[in-house]
């Protein structure tokens, strides 16, 4: 698959993090600001993808790394959000891996699985703060 065709995939995922969770109820003032920075760093992968900027893509993939490991991050404490969160941190290093061997395939493919951690992760407490109410 040509990366144009990937391109449209790519930026419904995005669209979907950002209407998925910044208004979900229950969410602190920390979380919120996190995930905010969470999806400007990955607006900024995918845009280092698009134009096969690898130094960007690492650096991004790095700083998005350390967002989760701020205080923000880490809210939830249930085996699902920890297996989430650390299937996210994989991909992330992943990420970084495909920037510093410069191989865009791979890394499409990381990112790829990195939003799907994102939204099967923002599915996921939005059905459980659904069924707690």
């Amino acid at each position: 698959m040509t990366m144009r065709k990937m391109f449209p995939r790519l930026s419904l995922v995005v669209l979907l993090l950002a209407l998925s969770g910044p208004d979900a109820p229950a969410q602190t003032a920390a979380t919120s600001r996190v995930m905010r920075e969470k999806l400007g760093h990955s607006q900024k992968i995918l845009e280092a993808i698009m134009t096969s900027d690898f130094k960007s893509l690492e650096e991004r993939s790095l700083a998005l790394a350390n967002v989760t490991k701020t205080e923000g991050w880490a809210v939830l404490k249930s085996a699902e959000y920890l297996r989430q969160s650390a299937a996210f941190v994989r991909a992330l290093d992943d990420l970084v891996a495909s920037a510093r061997q410069k191989n865009l395939d791979t890394a499409v493919i990381h990112y790829m699985g990195m939003t799907m951690t994102c939204y099967e992760c923002h599915r996921h407490l939005k059905n459980t703060r659904i069924a707690v109410r």
